[in-house]
């Protein structure tokens, strides 16, 4: 028997407490080990989009990058204000941009619909969380990915024909609606999507848990354009995915 201010324990309550202790301090170590850091990789553009570029190391320097300037203003219409105004920087462009916002010059709109994507992205990064579950395979991005990925992602530049495939419940994956005739592995974090007419070129931006649920996401970019045209767009896509390795896509800008 042992004693413990003078009242006999059991030795079979004393190994019991032993392997309490025994699993609490394995089960904190665990939880350390699986805390998943927000990332971001070379598809994440905003510092060389800036006047002046900044290298951003840690994640607290990321919101300083959204009052910084851009290598350029641009005017725009159909902001939040009245009449045109002109964004310079990240908070004038989150502040009063509206789904209608175009450019005064037709010229500068691929130019700040990039800004305006890499904008969108530096805010992903900075309010997201560390996240203690990841399914999130490795690597991401490989020829296999129209087959997993959502119909979201499909490259679709008349608004009717998206709509449709929307509606149709035979559509599920981004292979559903593009047939993809050739992929091209640049590297593990970009790899482009020939698809009949077009190509899309997907990227990494980013991975962080972004809605809060403890499970790690990912953040895509995917640059579309079409086969002899002027057509160029870039979009922005949050991805999960479970442990059945099914892919979802958590939010979308287009």
């Amino acid at each position: 028997m042992f004693s413990v201010k003078g009242k006999d324990i059991a030795p079979a309550v004393v190994l019991a407490l032993f392997l309490s202790l025994l699993v609490g301090c394995s089960r904190g170590g665990a939880e350390e080990k699986r805390a998943y850091p927000v990332l971001w990789y070379s598809g994440f553009k905003l510092p060389e989009l800036l006047a002046e570029h900044v290298d951003v190391e840690r994640r607290d320097q990321l919101s300083g990058l959204l009052s910084k300037n851009w290598y350029a203003s641009i005017d725009v219409t159909k902001t939040r204000g009245e009449g045109e105004e002109t964004f310079s920087n990240c908070e004038e462009y989150l502040q009063g941009v509206t789904p209608e916002t175009r450019t005064v010059r037709e010229h500068e709109m691929n130019a700040f619909v990039e800004l305006g994507v890499m904008c969108r992205a530096t805010e992903l990064l900075r309010d997201a969380d560390r996240s203690s579950i990841s399914y999130i395979p490795e690597p991401i991005l490989t020829d296999s990915s129209p087959d997993d990925f959502p119909s979201d992602l499909a490259f679709e530049t008349s608004k009717t024909e998206s709509e449709e495939s929307r509606r149709d419940p035979e559509v599920k994956y981004w292979s559903d609606i593009n047939e993809i005739r050739n992929v091209d592995v640049i590297s593990p974090q970009v790899v482009d999507f020939y698809t009949t007419g077009g190509l899309q070129r997907l990227e990494l931006v980013g991975r962080g848990d972004f809605d809060g649920d403890g499970v790690e996401d990912v953040l895509i970019s995917s640059r579309d354009s079409v086969d002899g045209g002027s057509y160029q767009h870039l979009r922005l896509f949050v991805l999960s995915v479970d442990a059945e390795g099914d892919w979802r896509t958590i939010r979308s800008y287009q």
